[in-house]
Protein backbone atom coordinates (compact mmCIF):
# COMPACT_ATOMS: atom_id res chain seq x y z
CA UNK A 1 0.00 0.00 0.00
CA UNK A 2 1.53 3.03 -0.86
CA UNK A 3 2.39 5.52 1.54
CA UNK A 4 -0.15 8.70 0.38
CA UNK A 5 -2.68 6.09 1.20
CA UNK A 6 -1.70 5.08 4.29
CA UNK A 7 -1.88 8.69 5.10
CA UNK A 8 -4.92 9.52 3.64
CA UNK A 9 -6.33 6.39 6.16
CA UNK A 10 -5.21 8.01 9.20
CA UNK A 11 -6.73 11.13 8.34
CA UNK A 12 -10.12 9.24 8.63
CA UNK A 13 -9.40 8.23 12.34
CA UNK A 14 -11.70 10.08 13.88
CA UNK A 15 -9.11 11.91 16.26
CA UNK A 16 -7.50 13.28 12.90
CA UNK A 17 -10.72 13.75 11.01
CA UNK A 18 -12.04 16.15 14.09
CA UNK A 19 -8.70 17.77 14.02
CA UNK A 20 -8.62 18.58 10.21
CA UNK A 21 -12.71 19.61 10.79
CA UNK A 22 -11.19 21.98 13.68
CA UNK A 23 -8.46 23.63 11.18
CA UNK A 24 -10.84 24.24 8.48
CA UNK A 25 -13.46 25.78 10.61
CA UNK A 26 -10.56 27.80 12.07
CA UNK A 27 -9.68 28.87 8.74
CA UNK A 28 -13.04 30.11 7.89
CA UNK A 29 -13.57 32.32 11.08
CA UNK A 30 -10.50 33.70 10.47
CA UNK A 31 -11.01 34.36 6.85
CA UNK A 32 -14.33 35.46 7.88
CA UNK A 33 -12.78 37.70 11.06
CA UNK A 34 -10.53 39.57 8.53
CA UNK A 35 -12.95 40.38 6.05
CA UNK A 36 -15.42 41.67 9.05
CA UNK A 37 -12.16 43.94 10.57
CA UNK A 38 -12.11 45.30 6.83
CA UNK A 39 -15.93 46.01 6.39
CA UNK A 40 -15.36 47.66 9.87
CA UNK A 41 -12.87 49.97 8.40
CA UNK A 42 -14.72 51.13 5.15
CA UNK A 43 -16.73 53.17 6.01
CA UNK A 44 -16.83 55.90 9.43
CA UNK A 45 -19.63 55.51 11.71
CA UNK A 46 -20.08 54.99 15.60
CA UNK A 47 -17.78 52.99 17.63
CA UNK A 48 -19.57 49.60 18.57
CA UNK A 49 -20.86 48.64 22.22
CA UNK A 50 -20.90 44.94 21.66
CA UNK A 51 -18.37 43.05 20.05
CA UNK A 52 -21.25 40.79 18.73
CA UNK A 53 -24.35 42.71 18.77
CA UNK A 54 -22.51 46.15 17.24
CA UNK A 55 -24.70 49.00 17.52
CA UNK A 56 -28.19 47.01 18.15
CA UNK A 57 -29.15 48.44 21.36
CA UNK A 58 -28.61 52.13 20.21
CA UNK A 59 -30.93 51.37 16.77
CA UNK A 60 -33.19 50.07 19.32
CA UNK A 61 -33.72 53.06 21.24
CA UNK A 62 -37.14 55.44 21.47
CA UNK A 63 -34.36 58.28 19.94
CA UNK A 64 -32.80 56.38 17.13
CA UNK A 65 -33.80 59.50 14.75
CA UNK A 66 -32.26 61.92 16.66
CA UNK A 67 -28.85 59.62 16.28
CA UNK A 68 -29.31 58.92 12.51
CA UNK A 69 -28.82 62.68 12.48
CA UNK A 70 -26.39 63.34 14.68
CA UNK A 71 -23.87 60.34 12.79
CA UNK A 72 -24.81 61.92 9.59
CA UNK A 73 -23.17 65.42 10.80
CA UNK A 74 -20.12 63.61 12.77
CA UNK A 75 -19.59 60.66 10.10
CA UNK A 76 -20.55 62.32 6.92
CA UNK A 77 -23.20 61.65 4.50
CA UNK A 78 -22.24 58.01 4.22
CA UNK A 79 -21.30 56.29 7.41
CA UNK A 80 -22.25 52.65 8.76
CA UNK A 81 -23.86 50.85 12.24
CA UNK A 82 -23.60 47.12 12.89
CA UNK A 83 -26.86 45.03 14.18
CA UNK A 84 -24.65 42.18 14.64
CA UNK A 85 -21.18 41.09 14.01
CA UNK A 86 -23.28 38.95 10.90
CA UNK A 87 -25.08 42.50 9.62
CA UNK A 88 -24.23 45.88 8.75
CA UNK A 89 -25.99 48.61 7.86
CA UNK A 90 -24.34 51.51 5.25
CA UNK A 91 -26.80 55.11 5.96
CA UNK A 92 -26.73 56.39 2.37
CA UNK A 93 -27.41 60.25 2.95
CA UNK A 94 -25.36 61.44 0.15
CA UNK A 95 -28.29 63.29 -2.42
CA UNK A 96 -26.50 62.23 -5.67
CA UNK A 97 -25.88 58.65 -4.63
CA UNK A 98 -29.96 58.27 -3.19
CA UNK A 99 -30.65 59.85 -6.77
CA UNK A 100 -28.83 57.07 -8.28
CA UNK A 101 -29.73 54.31 -6.95
CA UNK A 102 -33.13 54.71 -6.26
CA UNK A 103 -33.64 56.26 -10.14
CA UNK A 104 -32.28 52.79 -11.00
CA UNK A 105 -34.34 51.27 -9.00
CA UNK A 106 -31.47 48.80 -7.04
CA UNK A 107 -33.39 45.76 -5.41
CA UNK A 108 -34.83 45.67 -1.94
CA UNK A 109 -32.89 43.47 0.07
CA UNK A 110 -35.27 40.64 1.21
CA UNK A 111 -32.92 39.85 4.40
CA UNK A 112 -33.80 43.38 5.77
CA UNK A 113 -37.43 43.81 4.82
CA UNK A 114 -37.61 39.46 6.35
CA UNK A 115 -38.29 41.62 9.58
CA UNK A 116 -41.78 43.74 8.07
CA UNK A 117 -43.40 40.45 6.38
CA UNK A 118 -45.13 39.74 9.22
CA UNK A 119 -47.19 42.53 8.37
CA UNK A 120 -46.60 43.51 4.98
CA UNK A 121 -45.99 40.23 3.43
CA UNK A 122 -45.76 40.80 -0.08
CA UNK A 123 -46.82 44.53 -0.26
CA UNK A 124 -46.17 46.57 -3.07
CA UNK A 125 -43.28 48.62 -0.49
CA UNK A 126 -42.56 45.09 0.35
CA UNK A 127 -42.28 43.30 -2.65
CA UNK A 128 -38.45 41.70 -3.28
CA UNK A 129 -39.70 40.32 -7.16
CA UNK A 130 -38.87 42.85 -9.45
CA UNK A 131 -41.00 41.37 -12.27
CA UNK A 132 -44.11 41.13 -9.78
CA UNK A 133 -43.56 44.65 -8.25
CA UNK A 134 -44.17 45.88 -12.29
CA UNK A 135 -47.74 44.29 -12.08
CA UNK A 136 -48.64 45.01 -8.74
CA UNK A 137 -47.54 48.77 -9.80
CA UNK A 138 -49.15 49.06 -12.70
CA UNK A 139 -52.50 47.20 -11.31
CA UNK A 140 -52.70 49.48 -8.13
CA UNK A 141 -52.03 52.40 -10.69
CA UNK A 142 -55.69 53.28 -11.42
CA UNK A 143 -56.90 53.38 -8.19
CA UNK A 144 -54.42 56.35 -7.06
CA UNK A 145 -55.32 58.76 -10.73
CA UNK A 146 -55.84 62.29 -9.45
CA UNK A 147 -59.55 61.85 -10.50
CA UNK A 148 -59.94 58.77 -8.73
CA UNK A 149 -58.16 60.37 -5.51
CA UNK A 150 -60.79 63.42 -5.62
CA UNK A 151 -63.76 61.19 -6.24
CA UNK A 152 -62.57 60.08 -2.39
CA UNK A 153 -63.79 63.45 -1.75
CA UNK A 154 -67.39 62.51 -0.35
CA UNK A 155 -66.02 59.65 2.20
CA UNK A 156 -63.63 62.33 3.79
CA UNK A 157 -65.88 65.20 4.15
CA UNK A 158 -68.24 62.91 5.74
CA UNK A 159 -65.62 61.91 8.38
CA UNK A 160 -64.22 65.24 8.87
CA UNK A 161 -67.78 66.27 9.48
CA UNK A 162 -67.46 63.74 12.47
CA UNK A 163 -64.05 65.13 13.44
CA UNK A 164 -64.95 68.37 14.33
CA UNK A 165 -67.94 67.33 15.87
CA UNK A 166 -65.79 65.61 18.45
CA UNK A 167 -63.87 68.70 18.70
CA UNK A 168 -66.99 70.95 18.96
CA UNK A 169 -67.73 68.89 21.52
CA UNK A 170 -64.20 68.96 23.78
CA UNK A 171 -64.38 73.00 23.01
CA UNK A 172 -67.93 73.85 24.22
CA UNK A 173 -66.87 71.63 27.68
CA UNK A 174 -63.09 73.10 27.52
CA UNK A 175 -61.85 69.75 27.40
CA UNK A 176 -58.43 68.88 26.37
CA UNK A 177 -58.70 66.99 22.84
CA UNK A 178 -55.42 64.63 22.14
CA UNK A 179 -55.01 64.90 18.60
CA UNK A 180 -52.70 62.40 17.84
CA UNK A 181 -55.14 59.76 18.77
CA UNK A 182 -58.26 61.60 17.29
CA UNK A 183 -55.98 61.98 13.80
CA UNK A 184 -55.47 58.95 13.75
CA UNK A 185 -58.83 57.96 14.22
CA UNK A 186 -59.74 60.12 11.23
CA UNK A 187 -57.92 58.58 8.81
CA UNK A 188 -58.40 54.64 10.39
CA UNK A 189 -62.15 55.93 9.41
CA UNK A 190 -61.39 57.45 5.94
CA UNK A 191 -58.65 54.52 4.91
CA UNK A 192 -60.78 52.18 6.61
CA UNK A 193 -63.74 52.66 3.71
CA UNK A 194 -61.94 53.66 0.79
CA UNK A 195 -59.49 51.19 0.97
CA UNK A 196 -60.96 48.13 2.67
CA UNK A 197 -64.96 49.17 2.43
CA UNK A 198 -65.56 49.13 5.88
CA UNK A 199 -66.63 51.32 8.59
CA UNK A 200 -64.43 51.30 11.32
CA UNK A 201 -66.48 53.70 13.69
CA UNK A 202 -62.79 54.86 14.81
CA UNK A 203 -63.92 58.31 15.70
CA UNK A 204 -67.17 57.34 17.73
CA UNK A 205 -65.10 54.74 19.20
CA UNK A 206 -62.48 56.47 20.42
CA UNK A 207 -59.60 54.94 22.28
CA UNK A 208 -61.41 52.15 22.49
CA UNK A 209 -61.63 50.99 18.71
CA UNK A 210 -60.07 47.69 18.43
CA UNK A 211 -58.11 48.49 15.59
CA UNK A 212 -56.14 51.59 17.03
CA UNK A 213 -55.42 49.12 20.00
CA UNK A 214 -53.78 46.76 17.44
CA UNK A 215 -51.62 49.31 15.85
CA UNK A 216 -50.49 50.07 19.19
CA UNK A 217 -49.12 46.37 19.80
CA UNK A 218 -48.29 45.89 16.15
CA UNK A 219 -46.34 49.08 14.50
CA UNK A 220 -43.48 50.13 17.36
CA UNK A 221 -42.48 46.53 17.49
CA UNK A 222 -42.64 46.06 13.77
CA UNK A 223 -40.07 48.80 13.87
CA UNK A 224 -37.56 47.01 15.49
CA UNK A 225 -38.30 43.74 13.44
CA UNK A 226 -37.53 45.66 10.53
CA UNK A 227 -33.76 46.62 12.04
CA UNK A 228 -33.31 43.61 13.20
CA UNK A 229 -35.80 40.89 11.03
CA UNK A 230 -34.56 37.79 13.52
CA UNK A 231 -36.73 39.51 15.81
CA UNK A 232 -40.07 38.47 13.82
CA UNK A 233 -38.25 35.14 13.24
CA UNK A 234 -37.88 33.86 16.60
CA UNK A 235 -40.66 36.14 18.87
CA UNK A 236 -38.69 35.37 22.25
CA UNK A 237 -39.84 38.96 23.29
CA UNK A 238 -43.88 39.23 25.17
CA UNK A 239 -43.96 42.54 22.90
CA UNK A 240 -43.19 40.36 19.27
CA UNK A 241 -45.32 37.97 20.61
CA UNK A 242 -48.62 40.56 20.93
CA UNK A 243 -47.11 41.91 18.03
CA UNK A 244 -48.03 38.56 15.70
CA UNK A 245 -50.83 37.99 17.35
CA UNK A 246 -52.68 41.51 17.08
CA UNK A 247 -51.53 41.02 12.95
CA UNK A 248 -53.49 37.89 12.69
CA UNK A 249 -56.32 39.83 13.72
CA UNK A 250 -56.24 42.62 11.72
CA UNK A 251 -55.61 40.51 8.79
CA UNK A 252 -58.26 38.69 9.59
CA UNK A 253 -60.68 41.52 9.47
CA UNK A 254 -59.37 42.47 5.97
CA UNK A 255 -60.23 38.88 4.28
CA UNK A 256 -63.37 39.49 5.71
CA UNK A 257 -64.01 42.92 3.38
CA UNK A 258 -62.21 41.55 0.26
CA UNK A 259 -64.20 38.59 0.84
CA UNK A 260 -67.91 40.80 1.26
CA UNK A 261 -66.69 43.12 -1.74
CA UNK A 262 -66.56 40.57 -4.03
CA UNK A 263 -69.60 38.32 -3.12
CA UNK A 264 -71.57 41.52 -4.30
CA UNK A 265 -69.35 41.80 -7.48
CA UNK A 266 -71.52 43.10 -10.63
CA UNK A 267 -70.19 42.87 -14.12
CA UNK A 268 -72.82 45.60 -14.76
CA UNK A 269 -70.89 47.73 -12.40
CA UNK A 270 -68.29 50.52 -14.27
CA UNK A 271 -64.73 49.50 -15.81
CA UNK A 272 -61.91 50.08 -13.03
CA UNK A 273 -60.40 53.71 -13.04
CA UNK A 274 -64.16 54.66 -14.02
CA UNK A 275 -67.56 55.97 -12.11
CA UNK A 276 -66.98 57.31 -8.58
CA UNK A 277 -66.40 54.20 -6.74
CA UNK A 278 -64.17 53.99 -3.80
CA UNK A 279 -60.16 52.82 -4.38
CA UNK A 280 -61.15 49.55 -2.67
CA UNK A 281 -63.63 48.65 -5.11
CA UNK A 282 -61.88 49.64 -8.38
CA UNK A 283 -58.77 47.30 -6.52
CA UNK A 284 -61.28 44.35 -5.51
CA UNK A 285 -63.07 44.24 -7.92
CA UNK A 286 -60.56 44.49 -11.02
CA UNK A 287 -59.60 41.59 -13.51
CA UNK A 288 -56.95 40.64 -15.47
CA UNK A 289 -57.14 39.59 -19.13
CA UNK A 290 -57.64 36.48 -18.46
CA UNK A 291 -61.30 37.18 -16.33
CA UNK A 292 -59.58 36.52 -12.92
CA UNK A 293 -59.52 39.12 -10.20
CA UNK A 294 -55.98 40.74 -11.22
CA UNK A 295 -54.77 40.52 -7.18
CA UNK A 296 -55.08 37.90 -4.47
CA UNK A 297 -57.06 38.34 -1.16
CA UNK A 298 -53.65 38.16 -0.01
CA UNK A 299 -51.96 40.53 -1.84
CA UNK A 300 -54.56 43.33 -1.06
CA UNK A 301 -54.71 42.46 2.47
CA UNK A 302 -51.04 42.99 2.03
CA UNK A 303 -51.03 46.44 0.10
CA UNK A 304 -52.42 47.92 3.59
CA UNK A 305 -49.95 48.05 6.67
CA UNK A 306 -51.10 51.63 8.58
CA UNK A 307 -51.70 54.97 7.24
CA UNK A 308 -48.73 57.64 8.63
CA UNK A 309 -50.53 60.62 7.02
CA UNK A 310 -52.15 60.66 10.66
CA UNK A 311 -49.17 61.67 11.93
CA UNK A 312 -47.98 64.05 9.90
CA UNK A 313 -51.15 66.06 10.47
CA UNK A 314 -50.23 65.67 14.35
CA UNK A 315 -46.97 67.10 13.64
CA UNK A 316 -48.15 70.24 11.23
CA UNK A 317 -50.60 70.88 14.45
CA UNK A 318 -47.84 70.96 16.97
CA UNK A 319 -46.04 72.90 14.76
CA UNK A 320 -47.67 75.79 13.71
CA UNK A 321 -49.21 75.78 16.86
CA UNK A 322 -45.83 76.56 18.19
CA UNK A 323 -44.65 78.91 15.21
CA UNK A 324 -47.05 82.26 16.29
CA UNK A 325 -46.09 83.70 12.84
CA UNK A 326 -46.70 80.83 11.36
CA UNK A 327 -50.35 80.24 12.65
CA UNK A 328 -51.08 84.09 11.73
CA UNK A 329 -49.82 83.63 8.11
CA UNK A 330 -52.13 80.27 7.80
CA UNK A 331 -55.25 81.92 8.96
CA UNK A 332 -54.77 85.11 7.15
CA UNK A 333 -54.41 83.02 4.28
CA UNK A 334 -57.90 80.44 4.81
CA UNK A 335 -59.78 83.91 5.86
CA UNK A 336 -58.91 85.59 2.39
CA UNK A 337 -59.60 82.14 0.19
CA UNK A 338 -62.33 80.34 2.26
CA UNK A 339 -65.77 81.29 2.78
CA UNK A 340 -66.39 82.97 6.29
CA UNK A 341 -69.55 79.95 6.64
CA UNK A 342 -66.98 77.09 5.19
CA UNK A 343 -67.03 73.50 7.40
CA UNK A 344 -64.92 71.77 5.02
CA UNK A 345 -63.35 73.09 2.12
CA UNK A 346 -63.51 71.99 -1.33
CA UNK A 347 -60.89 70.46 -3.53
CA UNK A 348 -60.67 73.35 -5.98
CA UNK A 349 -60.47 75.81 -2.84
CA UNK A 350 -57.86 73.93 -0.75
CA UNK A 351 -55.89 73.83 -4.31
CA UNK A 352 -55.27 77.34 -3.92
CA UNK A 353 -54.17 77.59 -0.68
CA UNK A 354 -50.61 78.15 -1.45
CA UNK A 355 -48.97 78.37 2.25
CA UNK A 356 -50.86 75.96 3.72
CA UNK A 357 -49.18 73.59 1.05
CA UNK A 358 -45.86 75.08 2.01
CA UNK A 359 -46.36 74.15 5.69
CA UNK A 360 -47.28 70.48 4.94
CA UNK A 361 -44.14 70.30 2.50
CA UNK A 362 -42.05 71.50 5.66
CA UNK A 363 -44.10 69.56 8.03
CA UNK A 364 -42.76 66.53 5.67
CA UNK A 365 -39.29 67.50 5.17
CA UNK A 366 -38.69 68.87 9.50
CA UNK A 367 -40.59 65.42 10.82
CA UNK A 368 -42.03 63.09 7.96
CA UNK A 369 -43.58 59.91 9.47
CA UNK A 370 -42.15 57.87 6.78
CA UNK A 371 -38.05 56.83 7.35
CA UNK A 372 -36.79 55.74 3.27
CA UNK A 373 -36.28 52.24 1.71
CA UNK A 374 -33.66 49.50 1.83
CA UNK A 375 -31.74 48.37 -0.97
CA UNK A 376 -29.08 46.68 -1.72
CA UNK A 377 -26.75 45.71 -4.90
CA UNK A 378 -25.64 41.90 -5.65
CA UNK A 379 -21.93 42.79 -6.72
CA UNK A 380 -19.43 45.62 -5.76
CA UNK A 381 -20.58 49.14 -7.23
CA UNK A 382 -18.58 52.74 -7.24
CA UNK A 383 -20.84 55.33 -7.11
CA UNK A 384 -19.40 59.17 -6.92
CA UNK A 385 -16.55 57.58 -5.52
CA UNK A 386 -17.74 55.55 -2.89
CA UNK A 387 -17.55 52.04 -3.71
CA UNK A 388 -21.31 50.33 -2.24
CA UNK A 389 -20.54 46.51 -1.32
CA UNK A 390 -22.62 43.73 -2.62
CA UNK A 391 -25.45 42.24 -0.52
CA UNK A 392 -25.30 44.64 2.38
CA UNK A 393 -28.09 46.60 3.69
CA UNK A 394 -28.46 50.45 1.92
CA UNK A 395 -30.49 52.79 3.86
CA UNK A 396 -31.23 55.43 1.66
CA UNK A 397 -33.07 56.76 5.02
CA UNK A 398 -34.48 61.06 4.57
CA UNK A 399 -34.14 61.53 8.60
CA UNK A 400 -31.04 62.91 8.27
CA UNK A 401 -30.92 64.50 4.60
CA UNK A 402 -33.52 66.56 5.33
CA UNK A 403 -31.90 67.83 8.26
CA UNK A 404 -28.61 68.45 6.33
CA UNK A 405 -27.17 72.01 6.76
CA UNK A 406 -25.14 71.45 3.67
CA UNK A 407 -28.44 70.84 1.65
CA UNK A 408 -30.98 73.05 3.73
CA UNK A 409 -28.98 76.16 5.40
CA UNK A 410 -28.04 76.92 8.33
CA UNK A 411 -31.34 76.82 9.78
CA UNK A 412 -32.28 73.29 8.74
CA UNK A 413 -32.98 72.58 12.23
CA UNK A 414 -35.96 74.93 11.93
CA UNK A 415 -38.89 74.59 11.07
CA UNK A 416 -39.90 77.07 8.13
CA UNK A 417 -42.75 77.12 5.73
CA UNK A 418 -40.78 80.32 4.32
CA UNK A 419 -38.09 78.16 3.00
CA UNK A 420 -40.37 77.10 -0.26
CA UNK A 421 -41.07 80.29 -1.24
CA UNK A 422 -37.39 81.02 -3.56
CA UNK A 423 -34.58 78.77 -3.92
CA UNK A 424 -32.21 81.04 -2.20
CA UNK A 425 -34.38 80.94 1.13
CA UNK A 426 -35.48 84.59 0.66
CA UNK A 427 -39.06 85.11 2.24
CA UNK A 428 -40.24 86.52 -1.18
CA UNK A 429 -44.18 85.80 -1.53
CA UNK A 430 -44.18 86.21 -4.95
CA UNK A 431 -41.05 84.43 -6.09
CA UNK A 432 -40.59 81.75 -7.95
CA UNK A 433 -41.33 78.20 -5.79
CA UNK A 434 -38.49 76.70 -4.09
CA UNK A 435 -37.24 73.14 -5.48
CA UNK A 436 -34.89 70.84 -3.82
CA UNK A 437 -31.98 69.36 -5.31
CA UNK A 438 -32.40 65.55 -7.00
CA UNK A 439 -32.31 63.23 -4.10
CA UNK A 440 -32.45 65.64 -0.81
CA UNK A 441 -36.18 65.42 -0.60
CA UNK A 442 -37.88 62.16 -0.25
CA UNK A 443 -40.73 62.09 1.99
CA UNK A 444 -42.86 59.26 0.16
CA UNK A 445 -39.73 57.28 -1.23
CA UNK A 446 -38.03 58.50 -4.69
CA UNK A 447 -37.94 56.48 -7.97
CA UNK A 448 -39.88 54.45 -9.78
CA UNK A 449 -40.99 52.88 -6.08
CA UNK A 450 -41.91 56.56 -5.19
CA UNK A 451 -45.37 56.04 -3.04
CA UNK A 452 -48.44 55.66 -5.18
CA UNK A 453 -50.54 57.05 -2.00
CA UNK A 454 -49.00 60.50 -2.01
CA UNK A 455 -51.94 62.30 -3.95
CA UNK A 456 -54.47 60.72 -1.69
CA UNK A 457 -52.17 61.69 1.74
CA UNK A 458 -51.73 64.96 0.42
CA UNK A 459 -55.58 65.83 0.28
CA UNK A 460 -56.04 64.09 3.75
CA UNK A 461 -53.49 66.11 5.21
CA UNK A 462 -54.70 69.44 2.78
CA UNK A 463 -58.42 69.31 3.77
CA UNK A 464 -57.84 68.64 7.16
CA UNK A 465 -55.57 71.40 8.15
CA UNK A 466 -57.45 73.69 6.36
CA UNK A 467 -60.79 72.56 8.46
CA UNK A 468 -59.00 72.38 11.56
CA UNK A 469 -57.13 75.81 11.65
CA UNK A 470 -60.24 77.96 9.87
CA UNK A 471 -62.54 76.73 12.39
CA UNK A 472 -60.55 76.99 15.60
CA UNK A 473 -58.68 78.80 17.49
CA UNK A 474 -56.41 76.03 19.09
CA UNK A 475 -53.95 76.19 21.96
CA UNK A 476 -51.19 73.30 23.07
CA UNK A 477 -51.53 72.23 26.79
CA UNK A 478 -48.65 74.82 28.86
CA UNK A 479 -45.99 73.56 29.00
CA UNK A 480 -45.98 70.65 26.56
CA UNK A 481 -42.98 69.37 24.40
CA UNK A 482 -43.65 66.53 22.15
CA UNK A 483 -41.48 63.19 22.38
CA UNK A 484 -40.87 61.33 19.49
CA UNK A 485 -40.84 57.65 19.41
CA UNK A 486 -39.88 56.17 15.92
CA UNK A 487 -42.76 53.10 15.52
CA UNK A 488 -43.35 51.41 11.93
CA UNK A 489 -43.37 55.30 11.25
CA UNK A 490 -42.65 57.95 13.16
CA UNK A 491 -44.86 59.32 15.47
CA UNK A 492 -45.56 61.37 19.01
CA UNK A 493 -44.69 59.12 22.06
CA UNK A 494 -46.88 61.59 24.29
CA UNK A 495 -49.65 62.70 22.38
CA UNK A 496 -50.45 65.91 21.28
CA UNK A 497 -52.83 68.00 24.13
CA UNK A 498 -54.74 70.88 22.61
CA UNK A 499 -57.71 72.90 23.83
CA UNK A 500 -60.01 74.10 20.68
CA UNK A 501 -62.45 77.18 20.63
CA UNK A 502 -64.83 77.90 17.96
CA UNK A 503 -63.40 81.07 16.20
CA UNK A 504 -65.77 84.33 16.46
Amino acid sequence: MSNSLLTFQRLLQPPQLVFCLFLLLLARFTLFFVSYLKARRQFPGPPVSSMWFGNLSETMSDDIHDKWRAWHRKYGPIYQTWNSIFSRVIYVGDPRVVSKIANSNWPKIPTQYSGFKPLSGSALFAQMDQERWKQQRKGLAPAFQPQTVNEQYPTLQKYLMKFIEEIDGAAKHGSLIDFSTLDVLLTLDFVGEVAFGTELNAIRDGENCRILQIFHDVLPELMKCGLFPLRAKIPIMKSTRLMHRGIKELRELAYIAVQSARASDDETKPESGTGSRRIFEILALQRGADGGYLFSAKELVDNYGGDPTAHAITFAIYEILKKPDVLTKLQAELDTLLPHDCEVPTIEQVSRLRYLNFIIKETLRYNGPGFGTFRYTPRNVEINGYKLPANTTLALWNPQVHRDPNLWGPDADEFSPDRWYTKDGQTAVEGPRFIPIPGSYFPFSYGPRKCLGEGLAMLEMSLTLATLFKRYDLTLQERFNMEFLPSFTLCSKNGLPVKARLRV
